[in-house]
């Protein structure tokens, strides 16, 4: 079976209630055209929701289906793929077990993707397929996808991305806390509300949802529940349908058994069961916008996937991901209320020294993103206390979720921002150590760049404008004509360069402009 000398590929979804695979091929204009697409029913979230890791039943029927799957992909000629497992897998115990199991079996290297990874790559599928929708696109949107595990959520506005969040809510995950017991469905509603609304003050401090006029679905529930509603078997790229109609047809479905849909929609017995709980998430998420409908969309994380596997227009697809995390990360300021114009002068002075540096250093895109999302956020621990605030800001920037950056990346950029004033790194220094050695001598460097830049605007006084960078046999050389106070600027670079110069081997000096320059 052979597609054509395109280049094909191949994007593998381990949810938490099937396994999906698409295989598309890439036209010369750069277009994505899917070729098949494959689900097998593996129920992986009941097990790993409830006893919190996978039978040997589990883990042999993921394996066959993937030895399915993958004679589907030599039969196309499959040259590049990319398999991820969601939140399932990762909250199993055994999970490593699992993964080389699907190894051994198929020779298929599956990924584990944290929340963040997962919401980024449906995200870009969704933004593409808003191309167009201007009024989506542009105004205040709320994004949601109910999953198996987890359910993500995305606020944008003005076409960018102001916070997003990935929640331990899903529709496999809320049907298996009501067990197997005989309450009626009207009972298990009333549960399942319970569970659902249990989320909701949480998120609606984190989150501005009730700005929200647009709400976005994706998702195999919703996309059935539009296709039931809209009577039409085919999916469209986006459909809507008002918040009454959903709100009527949830009705309508709570009060009937799982046996009985089944038999009135024509549907597997698996996606019954979770209809009712992830349409009612969706619905509870709806009331609290001013959304007056539900727009459904049909992209999903294997879109994403081969989005990022293509290799037309990766660049422009960098560029983008790269705004989106910096707006992410000034959304994560304004939430611990930083000095906006502070952090944004140390972010530009930060770059135009690691820009200075990066041939010689070996440093790449991805350090340079580091330093500046490290730079826009170095301070939000003075939300805690003025009192070791470097510390406070490691801690809430690890310990939150910021679009795009894995959890092990924002363990780097936190380490990088706890540097930026006090101590160096020390072997005591228990969150550094536990780094490994290239990841160590990343920070060392970012964090040295970031202390030099911090010195810089020291008072918060942004007044280093006219900065020129230069060198001078084994000194940097700054030299400004609009510092104020030129004693007070040394001084301040002098009690914070021995970093720099311990870390690059190189002093960093400030110096007044020559006026004819």
């Amino acid at each position: 079976m052979s597609a054509s000398n395109n280049l094909v590929m191949a994007a593998i979804d381990i949810g938490s209630s099937a396994i999906r695979m698409d295989i598309a091929e890439i036209g010369a204009d750069g277009a994505i055209r899917i070729l098949d697409s494959l689900k097998k029913g593996v129920q992986l979230g009941r097990e790993a929701f409830t006893e919190g890791h996978l039978s040997q039943e589990t883990i042999r029927a993921a394996c066959e289906a993937l030895r399915d799957f993958k004679k589907v992909m030599d039969s196309y000629g499959v040259s590049r793929y990319r398999a991820v497992a969601t939140s399932a897998v990762r909250e199993s115990s055994n999970s490593e077990t699992f993964l080389d199991r699907l190894l051994m079996s198929t020779g298929l290297d599956v990924e584990v993707v944290d929340g963040p990874e997962e919401n980024r790559l449906t995200l870009s599928a969704v933004m593409d397929s808003l191309r167009g929708e201007s009024d989506l696109a542009k105004a205040k949107t709320l994004i949601v996808e109910v999953g198996g595990g987890s359910t993500d959520i995305a606020f944008f506005s003005d076409g960018e991305l102001q916070q997003s969040s990935t929640l331990p809510l899903g529709s496999v995950r809320l049907r298996a806390a009501l067990g197997s017991g005989p309450a009626k469905p009207e009972q298990q509603v009333r549960l399942l509300k319970r569970q659902i609304n249990s989320f909701m003050s949480n998120l609606k401090r984190e989150m501005e949802i009730r700005e929200a006029v647009h709400f976005i679905a994706l998702g195999g529930d919703v996309r059935l529940a539009a296709s039931i509603l809209k009577g039409s078997g085919q999916q469209a790229r986006l459909s809507s349908f008002s918040n009454d109609a959903l709100s009527d047809f949830v009705d309508t479905l709570s009060k009937q058994t799982t046996d009985s849909l089944v038999q009135k929609y024509s549907i597997p017995y698996l996606d019954a069961e979770t209809l009712v709980p992830a349409l009612l998430t969706y619905l509870q998420l709806l009331k609290e916008t001013q959304a007056q409908s539900i727009v459904v969309s049909d992209a999903n994380i294997r879109a994403g996937i081969l989005q990022d596997l293509a290799p037309a227009e990766q660049g422009k697809r960098r560029k983008k991901l790269i705004m989106q995390i910096l707006s992410a990360a000034r959304s994560l300021g304004r939430k611990y209320h930083y000095d906006e114009s502070h952090a944004e002068r140390v972010r530009e002075l930060a770059t135009r020294l690691f820009d200075e540096l990066r041939v010689e250093q070996r440093m790449t895109d991805t350090h340079r993103l580091y330093l500046e999302v490290a730079a826009l956020l170095h301070d939000i621990g003075l939300f805690i206390s003025p009192r070791s605030h470097h510390k406070h800001s490691y801690y809430l920037i690890s310990c939150s979720e910021l679009f795009g950056l894995r959890k092990r990346e924002l363990e780097l950029i936190a380490n990088i921002a706890r540097y930026h004033r006090r101590a160096m790194p020390q072997r005591s220094h228990t969150q550094f150590i536990a780094l490994d050695r290239d990841e160590r001598m990343v920070v060392s460097k970012l964090g040295a760049i970031l202390r030099v830049a911090n010195a810089l605007d020291k008072d918060h006084s942004q007044n280093t404008l006219e900065l020129k960078i230069s060198r001078e046999g084994d000194q940097i050389v700054l030299a400004s004509s609009s510092i104020s106070d030129m004693t007070m600027g040394r001084l301040a670079l002098a009690g914070r360069s021995d970093f720099f110069t311990e870390v690059f081997g190189k002093k960093v000096i400030l110096r007044e402009a020559d006026k004819t320059e």
